[in-house]
């Protein structure tokens, strides 16, 4: 059984995913992401209490403590779908957002056993879901700019909440190596240099507070 989670594996598969799919602005879609993994099919929770004529109220429970999204993994195959994410879709997108990237999570670092813990297999997931969102190339590119790294930035360019930012201080720093790290910035430094552009040409007083990240941005090397 492991009982301690793996954050360096997780963080390094959300960077390969970017990666892979060449993804190049943010805020990063998990859901476009979800959509064309393999095997997988994506319903929101009404969607589901119809097909499976249920009332939606019913539904939710069986959801245990996430009721923002769950995945389901069959342990036969329907028609090439191995699992079933279901999300609630009244939420906040960006919440959604970070529901689905975790249910990604999941499913990248196959939790589908027993093998790991509940609170290792949560742990995990919402470390590929902040690396995936908040990818730390960006982070960084952002610290450097010479402009206040704020709340509002943080919202503007990766669609991150103060719920979000509360989340991704509890991450630990990891270990990623730094050629992926590279990598990733040079996928997104266009964008992320035309917002730091546009805002040092447009500057407005920016009221909202000033982000310490913990211990989120340790180990960070390019």
């Amino acid at each position: 059984m492991i009982t301690r989670p793996n954050f360096d594996l997780a963080a390094t598969k959300a960077l390969e995913i970017l990666i892979e799919k060449k993804i190049t602005e943010t805020p990063v879609d998990p859901m476009r992401i979800l959509k064309d993994y393999p095997g997988v099919r994506i319903i929101p929770f009404t969607k589901m209490a119809d097909e499976i004529e249920k009332e939606r109220e019913d539904l939710v429970p069986m959801f245990y403590t996430n009721q923002d999204a769950a995945t389901f993994h069959l342990s036969e195959k329907m028609d090439d779908i191995s699992y079933i994410v279901v999300y609630n879709m009244r939420l906040p997108i960006e919440i959604i957002h970070r529901a689905i990237a975790r249910e990604l999570g999941h499913i990248v670092l196959g939790h589908n056993g027993t093998v790991r813990t509940p609170k290792v297999r949560m742990a995990e997931a919402m470390c590929f879901a902040h690396h995936l969102l908040s990818p730390r190339p960006v982070v960084n590119m952002l610290q450097k700019s010479g402009m206040p790294f704020t709340m509002n930035v943080m919202t503007a360019t990766l669609g991150c909440s103060d719920e979000c930012v509360d989340d991704l201080q509890m991450i630990p720093g990891v270990n990623v190596s730094p050629e992926l790290n590279a990598k990733v910035r040079d996928l997104f430094a266009p964008h992320i240099k035309e917002y730091i552009n546009f805002h040092k040409a447009s500057p407005k007083k920016d009221k909202s507070p000033v982000l310490d990240l913990g211990t989120y941005m340790d180990n960070y090397e390019e």
